[in-house]
């Protein structure tokens, strides 16, 4: 049996899901320069890296509200800026970073995200024989953020547009098992599907402020309210 994580707007949920092993070319996870203003990796690859990313030190940047530290190193991928949401905790409905990023550089950030991978095992001894995409992330995320379900991005107090993007399969390296999922490190089959916001022009120079959050309502994982993610960002 696999489980599958949940990262929306901030919040980390397990669900017990049956899933086996997947079949299939994983997305590319090798690390590319890319020419000024271009991108080698698509945008579902880059959701893979995103993944590879959140799991890559400990603390992970998916944990806590701090004043720089792991949240603000998201330049794993030359080319693109990734943000993280936070791990769950009930009694925390909200948490502020602030970060210096790199200005008129693309950013990636999830709203909702949720990946299926070999790395959740050990739950039940009779899986279904189906792909970590088509047959876990994909459905599980239509059931999630369908209405009434109702999630938001804004950047500098502007609607940010949420794209729904899937990565395919990739290998997912868990490089410490001092993780938010409490996993054993190592590389696994992964598939991840969500809402997504890509600043393809990145931020001017300058101070912003990116906020993003939400409501899930009659979701596989019950219904609560996301915790609220605020970045102070400064751009340079």
């Amino acid at each position: 049996m696999r489980r599958i994580a949940v990262i929306a707007l901030s919040v980390i949920l397990a669900l017990v899901v049956a899933m086996p092993l997947a079949f299939g070319k994983p997305a590319s996870t090798e690390q590319k320069p890319s020419p000024l203003g271009q991108l080698k990796k698509n945008l579902g690859d880059l959701t893979g890296e995103w993944w590879n990313w959140g799991l890559s030190t400990s603390p992970s940047p998916l944990e806590g509200s701090y004043t720089g530290g792991t949240q603000c190193e998201g330049e794993y991928v030359e080319g693109v800026f990734f943000l993280a949401g936070a791990a769950f905790d009930p009694d925390v409905l909200e948490v502020e970073r602030t970060c210096t990023v790199p200005a008129k550089t693309p950013i990636l950030f999830p709203v909702v995200n949720i990946v299926c991978s070999a790395a959740f095992t050990g739950h039940q001894p009779e899986p279904d024989p189906q792909p970590y995409d088509t047959a876990c992330a994909e459905p599980v995320t239509g059931d999630t953020i369908d209405p009434p379900s109702r999630f938001y991005a804004k950047v500098d107090r502007k609607n940010a547009n949420q794209q729904r993007i899937a990565s395919g399969l990739f290998q997912w390296t868990i490089a410490s098992d001092d993780n938010p999922f409490g996993l054993d490190s190592g590389t696994y089959e992964a598939a991840s599907d969500g809402l997504w916001v890509f600043l393809k022009h990145g931020l001017k120079r300058g101070e912003h402020t990116i906020v993003f959050g939400g409501t899930f309502e009659d979701t596989p994982f019950g219904d609560f309210e996301g915790t609220q993610v605020t970045y102070y960002l400064t751009a340079q």
